[in-house]
């Protein structure tokens, strides 16, 4: 069985209580700004994997622009997105009309900048939009637990049990039991997290839900592990001891919280 680093343990350690804690006791804002920090460093370590030639101006803007989008998406939800977007493409254009100076990469350079900003600050935004709901607090906490069993439960049967590679192109490690164990983990943790703090979900819906974000998890991380691939690296970053960087810790949130956000939509509508 693949061994788990003593810096991944204590880093994990250390992080991962006093979060769960302010997260808890903590206003929505709290965690708005957590999204938020998680965003700038997310951004940040993309357009280093992706635009490492880039000019400075321009991986400063994909920041700002995808850290504004988060912030007026905490503050005023989806709605507050449509008016950013006009303002988004027209700073983008006048921007590249002012710098580029090699037309050829401007296309790519453009679309690469959009990609980050919707792939980083629109997707994990939804983790704040989660948190306004009612009972915003449980549902986010429920998301969490729901998603990191999956990734525990993936890492622990696919070292006891992986023998069927399920995507080595991309993530040799990677395997069918691993992806098995992830949606049991996730079911199993949903169960238990629904029986103690969210009575009124039936047993069905909940499944569903954990199948989702089971899947969707570990999406997340072969997405992100395609952009490592593709820019030659183990790690998005080292901001973390032992975990790599930002978006090697978020990764598995970035399609599972917007599936959490809208399924709620419609539970929450369904709920008498």
């Amino acid at each position: 069985m693949k061994q788990i680093s003593k810096k991944k343990i204590i880093a994990g350690s250390l992080l991962v209580p006093p979060i769960l804690f302010l997260i808890v006791i903590g206003p929505p804002a709290f965690l708005s700004s957590m999204v938020l920090l998680a965003t700038f460093f997310g951004l940040r370590e993309f357009y280093a994997l992706a635009l490492p030639n880039a000019k400075r101006a321009e991986r400063l803007t994909g920041i700002g622009l995808g850290l504004i989008l988060s912030f007026l998406i905490s503050l005023g939800g989806l709605e507050a997105m449509s008016p950013f977007l006009v303002f988004l493409l027209l700073f983008l254009s006048v921007l590249f009309l002012a710098i580029s100076q090699n037309l050829p990469s401007t296309i790519s350079h453009m679309g690469i900048l959009l990609f980050g900003i919707f792939y980083i600050a629109f997707l994990l935004s939804h983790v704040s939009l989660i948190r306004n709901t009612a009972e915003g607090k449980v549902w986010v906490l429920f998301l969490i637990a729901t998603v990191w069993a999956g990734d525990i439960s993936a890492f622990l049967s696919g070292s006891l049990f992986g023998k069927h590679k399920l995507y080595p192109k991309i993530s040799p490690n990677k395997t069918y039991e691993g992806l098995a164990g992830a949606i049991g983990g996730s079911i199993l943790a949903a169960l238990i997290y629904a029986l103690l703090f969210i009575p009124q979900l039936d047993v069905a819906s909940c499944i569903l839900l954990a199948i989702g974000l089971g899947i969707l998890g570990q999406l997340g991380d072969f997405s992100e592990s395609m952009l490592k691939r593709s820019a030659q690296v183990k790690d998005s970053g080292s901001l973390i001891p032992g975990h790599g960087g930002m978006l090697d810790r978020v990764d598995s949130f970035l399609f599972s919280a917007p599936f959490l956000h809208y399924s709620l939509l419609y539970l929450l509508k369904e709920t008498p």
